[in-house]
Formats: C-alpha cells, sequence, structure tokens
C-alpha cells in the first residue's frame, strides 16, 4: 500500500495536528477541517494523513495549475504509488448554449488535450486495478464519466502463455477505439506484423509489444515509443513492474465507448420522446419549433443508427447510460470504494465552485431546451448537483424529495411526462430516484477540509477543527509596526537608514525610488 517517502519528518504543530486527525477518523467520525497558516507544509501533513490511513484518496482543488503542483509533490511523497492528475481534458472547450437576447445560437466546439486524456483513463485504471491510489482532481471530478461496469468489461487482457485469435484481437482492439497505424505508431493505435503485436496503449507513454508463438503468447516488452527500444527493467515509467511482464491489461482508448447492444432500444426511446415533444409544441401552436426539433433529432438518430456517433451525442446520455429521469450520473466517486479518503484543498474556494457548477450547466441547458434546440432529456447529462454530493459522502445524513421535485418546477411537460412514466417504471423495481442516490452512498467515507480561511458551511459541518499554526522551522512571522501615513517621516527614515545598514544590497533597488525629504510640506498639504 502507501509507503510515504520523505528526509523530512513532522515538525511545529504537525505532529499533534497529525495525530488528532488520526485519532478524530478511527473513533468512527467522518467529518473535519484542518485549520492552516502559510508555509507550515499542509502537503506533508496531508501525505502522513493518507500513509495513517492507507485508503485510496481523492484530493480536489478548485484550480488546475494547483492541483497540477499537488500531485507533483504527492508524487515526490510516495514514488511508488500511484499518484493521478484528473481534470478536465479540454485546452478550449465552448459548450453549445443559445443566448435568448441576441437570438444567437453558439454551436459546441472544443480542443482535447490528449495527454490530460491519458492521464484521466489512467485513473481510471488505476481505481480499478489497484488499492494505492491517490488522485488529485479539480471540480471537473463532478461531471459524467463513464460507467464503471463498461469500462471493466471493455478491457483486453493479455497473459504470457495463452492462446489468442488474431482477427479476434483486431475486432476488441477496433471496439476499444484503437486505431490500426498508418505511418507511426501514436496514442490509441496498434500495429499487427506477423507474430508482432504492437499496442500503443491509452493509459501509459510507452508501447507494450506482444510476441507470439503461433497463436501462443510468449513474451511482452516494453518499448520506448520513439524508438521502440527496450525499456530498462529499473526504470520507475514500468506501471506494472518487472521485466517482460506476465500480465498487461489494455484499456479502452477512450471513455466514451458506448453500449451498443441495445441500440435500437435506444433510438426507439429517443424517437419517443421526440414524438412526445412535437406534439407538445403543435398544441401550443408552435409549428416551427415543432419542425426544428423533429428535423434535428431525426438527423441524430439516423447518424447513430448509421455511425455510432453523433456530435453531440451527450445530449442523449440518459438513455445510452440506462438511468432514470434525474438520476445521479457516473462520476470519477463511483470509481472509489466505500472507505475512500475525501480531502477539500482550499475549501472556501473549492466548494462554491462545486455548489455554482451544476447550476450554471443547468441554466446554459434550459435554455436550449426552452428554445427548442434539445429534447428535455438533455438536462440529465449534468454534473453531480450539490446536495447529491452531500448525500454520497455522507454530509447530509437525510434527504427530502422535496431536493430533487424543484428542479421540475420550471421543467417541460415533456420531461414530466417522462418522470412520471420512469417513477412507473422504478416502482416496479422497486426503486426511485432517491433510492438511486441511497445506493451510491459512502458511509465509511472519511472528509478532511482544508483552509488557512475556512467558511461557516465547514466549520458547522466539522465537530473537529484541528489547528495547524506554528511552522515546521519553528519561524514566526516579521513583527509590523503600522504608522499614521502623515508626521512620522523621522521615523520612516530612521528605519530606512538601519534597513540599509543591516542590508546594503538594497541600496541599489532605493536609488530608483528616493524621496526628497525637503518636500514633506508638500505632502503635510
Amino acid at each position: 500500500m502507501f509507503q510515504l517517502e520523505s528526509k523530512f519528518k513532522p515538525a511545529g504543530d504537525q505532529p499533534e495536528a497529525i495525530k488528532k486527525i488520526i485519532d478524530w477518523f478511527s473513533s468512527g467520525k467522518n467529518i473535519q477541517t484542518l485549520l492552516w497558516a502559510t508555509w507550515t507544509w499542509k502537503t506533508f501533513t496531508m501525505a502522513n494523513i493518507i500513509q495513517h490511513l492507507q485508503k485510496p484518496t481523492l484530493v480536489i482543488s478548485h484550480n488546475k495549475t494547483l492541483a497540477a503542483q499537488l500531485a507533483t509533490e504527492l508524487k515526490a511523497f510516495f514514488p511508488h504509488n500511484a499518484v493521478h492528475y484528473f481534470v478536465s481534458y479540454f485546452d478550449y472547450y465552448q459548450p453549445e448554449s443559445y443566448l435568448p437576447a441576441t437570438w444567437t445560437y453558439i454551436e459546441k466546439e472544443a480542443t482535447i488535450n490528449q495527454e490530460i486524456e491519458m492521464y484521466r483513463l489512467a485513473t481510471m485504471a488505476s481505481l480499478l486495478s489497484r488499492q494505492d491510489v491517490i488522485v488529485v482532481a479539480s471540480a471537473s471530478s463532478l461531471y459524467w464519466l463513464w460507467q464503471k461496469r463498461f469500462f471493466q468489461e471493455n478491457c483486453l487482457v493479455m497473459e504470457i502463455w495463452k492462446t489468442y485469435d488474431f482477427k479476434e484481437l483486431k475486432m476488441q482492439l477496433l471496439k476499444m477505439q484503437y486505431k490500426p497505424v498508418h505511418g507511426k505508431i501514436e496514442h490509441w493505435m496498434f500495429d499487427f506484423r506477423w507474430e508482432i503485436l504492437d499496442i500503443f496503449t491509452s493509459t501509459e507513454k510507452y508501447v507494450y509489444r506482444c510476441i507470439f508463438d503461433d497463436d501462443k503468447l510468449e513474451r511482452i516488452e516494453f518499448r520506448d515509443s520513439t524508438t521502440m527500444k527496450l525499456i530498462d527493467e529499473n526504470d520507475d515509467q514500468i506501471y506494472y513492474g518487472g521485466w517482460h511482464s506476465h500480465k498487461v491489461i489494455v484499456w479502452p482508448a477512450t471513455q466514451f465507448i458506448q453500449d451498443t447492444s441495445h441500440l435500437e432500444d435506444i433510438l426507439e426511446q429517443m424517437d419517443a420522446e421526440k414524438e412526445i415533444r412535437v406534439k407538445e409544441f403543435k398544441d401550443q401552436k408552435m409549428l416551427v419549433e415543432a419542425e426544428r426539433i423533429k428535423k434535428r433529432v431525426e438527423y441524430d438518430i439516423r447518424m447513430i443508427r448509421e455511425t455510432g456517433f453523433v456530435t453531440w451525442i451527450e445530449n442523449y446520455s440518459l438513455y445510452f447510460d440506462r438511468r432514470l429521469p434525474w438520476e445521479p450520473p457516473n462520476t470519477i466517486f463511483d470509481y472509489f470504494p466505500e472507505d475512500m479518503c475525501l480531502i477539500i484543498d482550499e475549501s472556501h474556494m473549492t466548494l462554491p465552485q462545486l455548489q455554482a457548477m451544476p447550476q450554471a450547466d443547468r441554466s446554459r441547458k434550459m435554455n436550449l431546451i426552452k428554445y427548442w434546440f434539445r429534447l428535455p432529456s438533455a438536462i440529465d447529462h449534468r454534473p453531480l448537483n450539490y446536495w447529491e454530493l452531500e448525500m454520497i459522502l455522507w454530509w447530509k445524513p437525510t434527504l427530502d424529495k422535496e431536493d430533487y421535485i424543484d428542479v421540475l418546477n420550471d421543467a417541460s411537460d415533456t420531461y414530466k411526462e417522462l418522470v412520471h412514466k420512469s417513477e412507473k417504471v422504478a416502482k416496479a423495481r422497486g426503486e426511485n430516484q432517491l433510492s438511486v442516490v441511497i445506493q451510491k452512498k459512502k458511509e465509511k467515507a472519511k472528509t478532511l477540509f482544508l483552509s488557512a480561511t475556512p467558511a461557516s458551511y465547514e466549520m458547522n459541518l466539522s465537530k473537529q477543527i484541528v489547528e495547524q499554526i506554528i511552522r515546521p522551522t519553528w519561524l514566526l512571522d516579521p513583527i509590523t509596526y503600522i504608522y499614521p501615513k502623515t508626521v512620522w517621516y523621522t521615523e520612516l527614515e530612521k528605519s530606512f537608514e538601519e534597513l540599509l545598514q543591516k542590508k546594503p544590497r538594497l541600496k541599489d533597488f532605493a536609488d530608483g525610488y528616493s524621496l526628497n525629504w525637503n518636500q514633506k510640506e508638500i505632502f503635510d498639504a
């Protein structure tokens, strides 16, 4: 499991803070706050807590850059464990939206960062294959993610001494969205040459070379993706470890592989919702709007049936995920075990983000639905609502039905009809929207808020506030003297001269900011 490596030892307030936090969690309590001061090495404290708990940990930061810095530091503390960086993979993202004030429709436009997408896929793979995982994420951890079960089922296990059918291997790789090589092998590509199969996996920066003897897998090698040289057995970048590993797992090339085994049923559901929406518009004498949504959905159905994809396929995720209307989406939280540890870094900044993002997403989607660009079910391609997050992490022990009924107040008649139908189906299965949220609960999850200025929300939620004020270096903040801005020029001159005597090098900088002290009368005036 976790192996913390550091030449430092806890000092200052750190030992007491670590002991209090660990004792609190060990007693069965699940929420607390660490109030820290600057330069008290909170990351080192965080690493010691992870080392003591020995549980898969999710750290959420409010900023991509800070998350990257935190992931780098934690990787240095845990070089032998899986430390991952999980943020939005868009370098540029313009979501689909409609501005009714100017009658402006904006199509979705995005540029994907392939390296960050690799980090995301590696995160999902690690959570499904090992226990010693630390994930540093941004607020994008609330957004929709591929189903855990389907991601796990669509992987390819390559094991030495097993026999494989080459045709079936190719079909499986194509199904996982890997592409045959054209020229140079790149990420998400494979190359079959006689009895050698090269796979540039989606989760690593090197190539798996599988060498066969007829149809039996004889050896697996790790090759540099640029030079194709054999990677040294002691190289830290070998994820699975070992030389000529006996077994490797090839994970899907994308998180957007859809379950098409029930494609016709999915398309029928989309068409049925379209018909209800068209009828709703016609009843209101909105013939232009009825024709617009009819043509849009029919085009999407035709494209999905023929190619399996359409640019805005996420708007139909409700049907592809086989969820009930307003059922919580799948997120990174579903990949973690029930006894996970959650650390909210800079909680006074991060928690407001987690609260605001679902509301902003809903506002944008409601405009698209209200003005006839999308079906009402598009609202269900969404991040986790904050009240759902509270419920899943056991911050909120009870849940009122009004928490999700409120969202239906401004919904269309079509969506209300979908909810009504789904409730009948769920009732027959002994489920409802609330029961699904409850099933996702992680009653043993532990939450630690980190903040130098915690807000009243986390202070009230936490039953224990741990302070980390004294620095490991035992250095105190310098004493600061505040003088009135007028009259005290003599004292200011004296302080400045004393400072220059202690630090003569500052004189070079002070020359550019010299003050004519004979002009005090001007300042006094």
